[in-house]
């Protein structure tokens, strides 16, 4: 399909054949590939998730070294402004881009890219679409709430089944809530910076 080796071909120019060069393990995921399919401008930061740690630091140590700026750093990643964009590195290691994905909140941040292909949820570009907000899992309820509220004002839609599902979900949280990892929407995965990054914004 041609808009998807476009989409391929547009992430590979921006980063992903450079670090390919340099031999580092990654793909793309979450809110940049959504708008690049809404044909939306993207204001997200690029999400770049990888398989390990190994990976992850030798990423991080390649912009430094290319004059990268490390404008912050937590145990859920790094955000660096490199060659006049911004990168999360996410420091949740995933076997593959669809493992990545799988475990993202809503059905329409499940995208992925690396350099042959694009990885996507079965119904993602159908809800992408219709503006249509469907639940693929929720690990954290209030991250996944919060985003969902962002996703209403960029005109997105619930529908009440998916509505009951993370009401049910807020009400089975523990009365002592435990502090979700800060949100990383924009700022720790970019994607979407809640709880670390489970949905990418």
């Amino acid at each position: 399909m041609i808009q998807l080796d476009n989409a391929v071909e547009h992430y590979k120019n921006i980063i992903l054949n450079e670090l390919k060069d340099e031999k580092i393990t990654c793909w793309i995921a979450g809110g940049c590939l959504r708008d690049y399919f809404m044909a939306v401008p993207i204001k997200t930061d690029i999400d770049i998730f990888f398989p390990n740690i190994f990976n992850q630091n030798k990423c991080a140590e390649y912009f430094k070294a290319k004059g990268g700026e490390v404008i912050w750093e937590s145990d859920n990643g790094m955000k660096i402004k490199y060659n006049g964009r911004k990168y999360d590195l996410v420091k949740k290691y995933f076997a593959d881009p669809q493992a990545t994905i799988d475990v993202f909140d809503f059905t329409v941040s499940m995208f992925a890219c690396d350099s042959e292909k694009i990885y996507h949820g079965e119904s993602s570009f159908i809800d992408l679409a219709k503006r249509q907000l469907m639940i693929n899992k929720i690990t954290y309820p209030a991250s996944t709430m919060s985003r969902a509220f962002r996703y209403y004002q960029k005109g997105f839609r619930m529908c009440l089944g998916e509505m009951a599902k993370m009401v049910e979900a807020i009400q089975d949280m523990p009365k002592v809530i435990k502090q979700e990892q800060p949100d990383n929407t924009d700022e720790p995965p970019s994607g979407d910076r809640d709880s670390i990054f489970i949905g990418l914004d």
